[in-house]
């Protein structure tokens, strides 16, 4: 016997030169060679064969490829989860897809989501989106478990690592003058959508789904289908109300907000994103300036004007915005002084008027 040659990896063993696999599963034993001297491939190559004759043995002739239980868990998902979050889903799971086409389902491991994971980092895509695609696939997961196809959800354990926990951008207070700009040279009636995101609070998806029946200018107020499927009542401050008055009513779609021949608007973010890019290039050749902020600035700009003003408090603040956390909303005082702070804490809902008003800007 060489002296010289490496130890055999665990569940191997060395047969002249060549080493061979040996395990027992289910009570019966397995060997086989590996064909090759190398340790390294011999235990790559074991513990996949092993992996193999595993899932064969807890699967049978019954395992499921990845596209088989992805069609499976459709037809069955889609009646027990709202239309936005299937859609959201099924998205997700397309960008996944070629990660996941060919494998058996219960072969999804650990590995797996850690490649999908770097792969979505290296493509700089956020952490709260990579998320959102192991939601999709940890709900895929979750089916295949309970069908007894698969043991365990890695995709939920990956979710629930301190490597992937939220981390949010900090917060942006877009000012008067620049938001004045973006308002009145926006396109058509995309300058609505931008002024009612400032005088409402509402989130994107909120208001380009939001439609005329759900708008109550009478109490005041309009209802949006937040997060998770959560319909909430925005109130609306004077200013908001006169805006409501103001946006046209196309006979063609029952939406708020429309462009074109009654189109839902689209991508928002990213439209304003590139709106916005052209709004600084616009100012830089006339020797001024245009400082953007993304669409969701104007979020985070209604919510610091309600409490300076003493519209209502943290409590009606975190109910305005659709905020499940109260910590959430708390974010919103560093941005106030020690007593406007207090009076947040303190405060009762109050009826007031907005203080944006907007005029045309020939400048910039």
């Amino acid at each position: 016997m060489p002296t010289d040659r490496k130890k055999a990896p665990e569940g191997c063993y060395w047969r002249g030169s060549t080493l061979w696999a040996r395990f027992t599963i289910a009570g019966k034993e397995y060997r086989f060679s590996l064909k090759t001297g190398d340790p390294v491939i011999a235990r790559s190559r074991q513990a996949a064969e092993h992996a193999r004759i595993t899932a064969a043995a807890s699967f049978g002739d019954d395992r499921k490829r990845w596209e088989d239980a992805l069609e499976e868990w459709g037809s069955y998902i889609v009646h027990h989860i709202g239309e936005r979050t299937f859609k959201r889903y099924l998205g997700s799971l397309e960008v996944l897809d070629p990660n996941l086409t060919g494998m058996f389902v219960d072969e999804i491991d650990d590995d797996t989501v850690a490649a999908i994971i770097k792969a979505r980092r290296a493509k700089k895509v956020t952490t709260a989106t990579i998320r959102r695609d192991l939601t999709a696939l940890s709900s895929v997961l979750a089916f295949a478990v309970d069908e007894k196809w698969r043991r365990g959800n890695p995709a939920l354990e990956a979710q629930q690592s301190r490597r992937m926990k939220e981390r949010r951008d900090p917060i942006v207070l877009p000012e008067d003058r620049d938001i004045a700009i973006a308002v009145d040279r926006a396109p058509g009636n995309f300058k609505f959508l931008i002024r009612a995101a400032l005088l409402t609070g509402c989130r994107q998806e909120e208001l380009v789904t939001l439609e005329r029946r759900h708008v109550d200018l009478t109490r005041e107020a309009i209802s949006v289908l937040g997060k998770g499927n959560k319909r909430r009542v925005v109130s609306l401050s004077e200013e908001a109300v006169a805006l409501f008055r103001e946006i046209p009513v196309s006979m063609v779609t029952r939406r708020v907000f429309w462009h074109s021949d009654g189109q839902p608007f689209r991508n928002v973010a990213t439209r304003f994103s590139l709106y916005g890019r052209q709004l600084a290039e616009e100012a830089a050749k006339k020797g001024g300036e245009f400082r953007r902020f993304r669409f969701h600035d104007l979020r985070h700009r209604f919510a610091v004007d309600y409490l300076r003003i003493g519209r209502g408090g943290i409590y009606e603040l975190q109910h305005e915005l659709g905020h499940t956390s109260l910590k959430v909303t708390e974010g919103y005082l560093a941005f106030l002084t020690a007593e406007e702070a207090q009076a947040a804490k303190e405060a009762a809902a109050q009826k007031t008027a907005q203080v944006y008003r907007f005029s045309p800007t020939d400048n910039v």
